[in-house]
């Protein structure tokens, strides 16, 4: 909802005239479906910036560009099953993301010499290149975003994020083997 200062702000209490016949207030359930609502939506709403911007920019969708620095940020070269796991995309959509950006000369793909079912990927100059345009659009916008939260509460924040990431890997894991 836009408020009459032209900013942006979440109406959600203003329209739930039944949420609290499901959740009462101020209750631990309460607390956890706004906790992870506004985690979802954040997520959200900073995935769609970026990548409408980074795509207007460079013409690079997400799954390119996480490519470029998940082999950019690790040692050269990558096997797909080490890139999949990284970036957190299955196997056959990352055969289509690899395959477009080694036909776009951003990537190299080589026989695995330890494994010859298998290939080894690395950046190529023109991939490097590509990191070098999107890393500052990145950096300033995730500045932006943040600028409000000095480094003690980003810490926290980090630490907090990456208990509710391992505790869903860990339901995802237990919700498979049921």
């Amino acid at each position: 909802m836009v408020a009459e200062d032209g900013e942006e702000h979440d109406d959600f209490d203003q329209w739930i005239e039944h949420y609290h016949d499901f959740y009462p207030a101020d209750s631990r359930l309460d607390r956890e479906f706004r906790t992870s609502r506004l985690l979802v939506l954040a997520a959200r709403n900073w995935t769609y910036r970026i990548d409408n911007m980074l795509r207007l920019e460079t013409g690079q969708t997400r799954a390119r560009w996480q490519v470029l620095f998940t082999l950019a940020f690790a040692p050269p070269p990558s096997t797909l099953t080490d890139i999949c796991r990284r970036v957190r995309v299955q196997w056959p959509t990352m055969v289509r993301v690899v395959e477009g950006m080694v036909r776009d000369g951003l990537i190299a793909r080589e026989d695995n010499p330890a494994d010859g079912r298998s290939k080894l990927v690395r950046l190529t100059p023109a991939g490097e290149a590509v990191i070098a345009r999107i890393q500052p659009t990145l950096d300033r916008e995730r500045a932006a975003l943040l600028a409000d939260f000095d480094d003690e509460e980003l810490a926290v924040c980090e630490k907090m994020l990456l208990r509710i990431f391992e505790a869903a890997i860990r339901s995802r894991r237990a919700g498979a083997s049921a």
